[in-house]
C-alpha cells in the first residue's frame, strides 16, 4: 500500500531545498569574488563531481 504524500511535507522540503541552494550559491559567489577560485575552476569541479556521482549509480 502506498502512502499518500502530505502537501505540507512537500512544501517544507521544497523550501529547505531552495534555502540550501541559495546559501550554497552565496558561498560560491563569495569565494569567487575573494579570488579563492575562479568560475571556470568551480564549473570544472562541478562537472568532475557530477561524473563521479554518475559512475556510482
Amino acid at each position: 500500500m502506498t502512502e499518500k504524500l502530505n502537501p505540507k511535507k512537500i512544501d517544507d522540503s521544497e523550501q529547505l531545498l531552495i534555502s540550501n541552494t541559495i546559501q550554497l550559491d552565496s558561498v560560491v559567489q563569495l569565494l569567487i569574488e575573494k579570488g579563492i577560485f575562479s568560475k571556470k575552476e568551480y564549473s570544472e569541479m562541478v562537472d568532475k563531481v557530477l561524473k563521479e556521482y554518475q559512475k556510482g549509480e
